[in-house]
């Protein structure tokens, strides 16, 4: 799903699930029930119609359970990409206070 379908996509869903809405109806892509898996993982989606309409959609009984805290709210791929730039700045950081640890030794035996 490209960046502006998934905002589209999350657009519709917050309009569907608005005014305290907790269970709705809707036809999805395979694409669509994956994004609702990857940003909402405690969200049930249950086949209502198993028959496939022409277009690819099946109808499906949605209940969203909005995310709790911001790695939810993230998906596991921008989360991990995260995680893993954080762990590349402590790495840094560390190198960075050595080196100025062993600039300030110098400093003082000259």
């Amino acid at each position: 799903m490209k960046l502006n379908e998934a905002e589209k996509f999350k657009e519709f869903l917050e309009e569907s699930f608005g005014d305290g809405v907790k269970i709705r109806e809707l036809r999805l892509s395979d694409e669509e029930t994956e994004y609702i898996k990857r940003n909402y993982p405690k969200a049930s989606l249950n086949t209502s119609m198993p028959k496939q309409a022409p277009d690819g959609k099946i109808w499906y009984k949605v209940s969203l359970k909005p995310p709790k805290n911001d790695s939810e709210l993230l998906g596991n791929d921008r989360l991990t990409a995260i995680q893993k730039e954080n762990l590349q700045l402590k790495q840094e950081l560390e190198t960075l206070k050595k080196y100025m640890f062993i600039q300030r030794e110098d400093n003082q035996f000259n």
